[in-house]
């Protein structure tokens, strides 16, 4: 039963590879997940990208900025498709703007499916029971116009990874996490014969204490993570636009924890601890690019690369989506294309979101 706990924990808290470079692990890593497919149809980009229901997730700053006053959307990801049918990232989220601000809430949790658990008794196996180990979070943001083109968001977060075992003790960590945001829009612009304008945006996320499963003895950090993005986006006419979008992402976590740092030691150590200098705290940096296409703001199509350094992850791979909106409905569908020589967990994921305006 023991090796099965280790193996969850492994699931869950270490999903990367080891290399000569190790990966960063934290506890959470669902909260580093894309939960919606807007964002995942190009590369899993969300801190800069027009605003939507699922801004919570990658900037609530944007919320101040979106066209309608509120909306609420669910979002679904399987996860590990290919070895498991019950392991899925699920997310449901609401906002409400008024005239200077806006405040948004969200739920996303995670699950492993069930685990049928083995006792080895002499030369006998015997079925312990089932656990479902699963994580979850729940957040709310306040966010604030501070002039026409730029808004500031601040959000709390409350954390909780259950992972039980029958007979052991207790094994579910908690944490309070908060977020920093902020977006800058410009104003049109006449360039050609069409019309433009740019934005750029940043989140520093999941800013928070280390947590502990008791049973292992071991505080691990959680994902404290800055995400800085720009797009520039091109009006054709009423009927055609295409928004061209680029981000950077570091996980503002210590290479090497050493055990005895706190959280705002984590960070700035974060920027200089690499054993191998520059050059790995630049592989520590993943990139994104990312379409999308926009045929009357009701047809879209997108696609986007994401790179991750093979040493510090190795998630590298193509996105493609599209999504169709009715009125107030909008329905958004994505899929990744691996081209990492290492297995992708995410590989071949279709993930869909909804959403809807009012």
């Amino acid at each position: 039963m023991k090796h099965l706990y280790n193996l969850l924990i492994f699931i869950t808290v270490f999903p990367m590879f080891a290399q000569e470079e190790k990966p960063i692990t934290t506890a959470f890593p669902f909260l580093l997940l894309s939960t919606d497919a807007t964002a995942s149809g190009m590369g899993d980009i969300g801190v800069c990208s027009s605003p939507d229901v699922f801004s919570q997730r990658w900037n609530a700053a944007k919320y101040v900025f979106a066209e309608a006053t509120s909306g609420v959307g669910v979002g679904y990801s399987p996860y590990l498709n290919k070895l498991a049918k019950d392991v899925f990232l699920g997310n449901v989220t609401y906002y409400k703007r008024l005239r200077r601000s806006a405040w948004g809430g969200s739920f996303t949790y995670f699950t492993i499916g069930e685990v049928a658990l083995t006792q080895n008794i002499g030369s006998n196996a015997y079925l312990a029971g089932n656990v479902r180990p699963s994580e979850f979070a729940a957040d709310l943001s306040y966010n604030l116009k501070l002039s026409e083109q730029f808004a500031m968001g601040v959000a709390t977060r409350y954390l909780q990874s259950a992972l039980r075992l029958p007979s052991e003790g207790n094994t579910t960590a908690r944490s309070i996490a908060f977020d920093i945001s902020g977006y800058y829009t410009s104003r049109e612009h006449p360039i050609g014969n069409a019309w433009g304008y740019y934005t750029w945006g940043f989140q520093l996320s999941n800013i928070g204490a280390k947590v502990k499963y008791e049973d292992l003895g071991k505080e691990y950090f959680i994902p404290t993570n800055l995400k800085i993005g720009a797009s520039y986006n091109l009006l054709f006419s009423e009927l055609h636009s295409i928004s061209l979008l680029v981000e950077a992402n570091k996980l503002l976590v210590p290479s090497v924890p050493e055990g005895n740092e706190d959280f705002l030691q984590g960070i700035f150590k974060s920027f200089s601890d690499a054993p191998n200098g520059f050059s790995e705290e630049w592989h520590e940096i993943s990139k994104a690019i990312g379409v999308q296409y926009a045929y009357n703001q009701q047809f879209f199509v997108r696609t986007g690369y994401h790179y991750q350094h093979p040493n510090k992850g190795d998630l590298q791979y193509f996105t493609v989506g599209t999504g169709v909106k009715y009125k107030s409905l909008q329905l958004d569908f994505s899929y990744l294309f691996s081209t990492a020589k290492t297995h992708n967990p995410l590989s071949s994921t279709l993930k869909t979101s909804l959403q809807y305006l009012f």
